[in-house]
């Protein structure tokens, strides 16, 4: 690789090359928590995972193992997905103990992962194209998906994955292995996701990438070439994914296994890349992947980071994983094909022909690696062949297309709708419901109230519960009941009852029922 020249290192250069970076930042968490606010208000529920969430965070901040009752009794969470790095959201409940509050822990990790990205960027290709990738970026399908279906524990591996990214194109390998390395602490397929990592590392080893130079570390550490260090990061993800699913799910889980193995949609005589693409909305997730790659990223080995969470995904019959524009699982992808793209600039501007000046953040055998994140360096396309020039400005405006294609058809469009944000209609009728409800009461209910019961009660809900709870809650319009909710409440408690309980109907209002337990 080559790099860009450097610029005299001013305050205020310093301060406009930052600006791209914090305007993709700021707008970005505004955004998202515009929506997020304005979803919670609304009392639109697209899930129950900000219910069984908040229930892992409250039982954190009480330094309780995360048993969520939501999941059944004495579930113990750790043993559904293998992410104890989410015990950093104790403290959080602790200070704000609400749902709400959780939707914008995962708004801001979003939107903070576009400041390395962005800041690469603005190195490689100058502020403007910085500036409108970076919000492109932070405005994304995956991002907007992941925001509309609400707090996910892959909320975590965003920021990881987008600082690893600018390490690895920057030829800091052991910082991308260190920013990698707590993906396994937040879910366990991305353990998949560090092995692919290490081997993209490990070839860049092979091709002969200049060795990151340093001084801290034991001996051992010090003398480890590129190409081990992928190697030993690759073992690392391997091993991990192995001991997380094969030992540690099954020993937490209820049913002693790991619960979230491959099921098919194809018949078992159907091809693998038939079940892989079996599916037109698999080709629609795959154009716009390709699209936030700029196409150019398919190049770069660090978009082989996307192939565990697509095969995973594609092979599932869930069909719920296989699209674009909702769910969370496309977020992890945002990062990796941005990361890609700009890799794959970063060696068009060292094209074979052009003059070997500095890459910025990549070393020169013998010498001191620059500040990497100094943004002070202007990229010299100029000296770069013309060929390599327009290939670099496909990869930059294909993003942009992609976005401005996807505009209308993604959840964050809905906020420049009149009206967007103000509460439910239902609100004051929730309210009636939740007031009549004790704290520290159990209380059985579908999606419609579930996470908004969450901070002063132990829920329950209406498809995994087998206890007889304090109070049932049952929404008319929660999408829980299929379009056939119970006409009463009541009755519908007390015949669920497995040990003889009985429920007398106290409130019934804007299409909410209320039952209390009388025996």
């Amino acid at each position: 690789m080559t790099a860009a020249r450097l610029r005299p290192d001013r305050p205020l250069t310093r301060l406009l090359d930052g600006l791209p970076a914090a305007l993709a930042v700021v707008v970005g968490a505004a955004a998202m928590i515009v929506y997020s606010v304005g979803q919670w208000r609304a009392m639109q529920v697209p899930s129950w995972d900000l219910a069984i969430f908040s229930e892992l965070a409250k039982a954190y901040s009480r330094l309780e193992a995360p048993v969520v009752p939501i999941k059944g009794e004495g579930y113990n969470l750790l043993g559904d997905h293998f992410h104890p790095l989410l015990v950093l959201l104790g403290p959080v409940w602790r200070l704000f103990p609400t749902p709400l509050a959780l939707l914008v822990i995962q708004d801001l990790l979003l939107a903070i992962s576009a400041w390395p990205l962005t800041r690469l960027a603005t190195r490689l290709l100058g502020r403007l194209a910085a500036t409108v990738l970076g919000l492109f970026y932070v405005l994304s399908w995956g991002f907007q998906g992941a925001v509309a279906s609400q707090f996910h524990e892959i909320a975590f591996a965003v920021p990881l994955l987008a600082w690893a990214a600018v390490a690895f194109v920057e030829g800091r390998w052991r910082s991308c292995a260190l920013w990698l390395a707590p993906l396994v602490l937040i879910k366990e397929d991305l353990g998949l996701t560090v092995l692919m990592a290490g081997l993209a590392i490990a070839l860049r080893g092979w091709q002969g990438a200049a060795q990151q130079p340093t001084h801290r570390g034991p001996a051992w550490w010090r003398r480890l070439s590129t190409a081990r260090l992928g190697v030993l990061v690759a073992l690392f993800g391997a091993a991990a994914f192995l001991l997380t699913v094969l030992v540690l799910l099954p020993a937490l889980s209820p049913s002693g296994t790991w619960e979230y193995g491959l099921t098919g949609g194809g018949g078992a005589d159907t091809s693998l890349i038939a079940r892989l693409l079996s599916s037109e909305v698999k080709l629609q997730t795959l154009g716009a992947l390709v699209g936030t790659a700029g196409l150019i990223g398919l190049t770069s080995p660090w978009m082989a980071l996307v192939l565990p969470t697509l095969s995973w995904r594609f092979l599932s019959s869930n069909e719920f994983y296989w699209g674009w524009q909702n769910w969370h699982y496309n977020a992890i992808l945002i990062p990796i094909a941005l990361g890609a793209l700009l890799d794959a600039v970063a060696r068009l501007q060292a094209a074979p022909d052009a003059p070997a000046t500095e890459v910025p953040g990549t070393p020169t055998p013998g010498t001191q690696q620059p500040d990497p994140e100094a943004p002070h360096a202007t990229p010299g396309w100029s000296a770069v062949p013309m060929w390599a020039r327009w290939a670099a400005a496909l990869g930059v405006v294909l993003p942009l297309a992609t976005g401005l294609l996807t505009l209308r058809d993604l959840p964050l469009w809905s906020i420049t709708r009149s009206g967007y944000g103000a509460p439910s209609p239902r609100t004051q009728a929730a309210a009636q419901v939740m007031d009549l409800i004790p704290a520290g009461a159990s209380v059985e209910t579908d999606l419609g109230l579930l996470a908004y019961l969450v901070p002063d009660h132990t829920v329950y809900w209406v498809g995994t519960s087998e206890v007889d709870t304090d109070y049932v809650v049952v929404d008319s319009l929660s999408s829980a009941w299929g379009g056939n909710p119970p006409t009463d409440a009541a009755a519908w408690a007390t015949g669920q009852s497995q040990n003889g309980a009985v429920y007398e109907l106290v409130l019934d209002e804007g299409g909410y029922q209320l039952a209390r337990r009388v025996s």
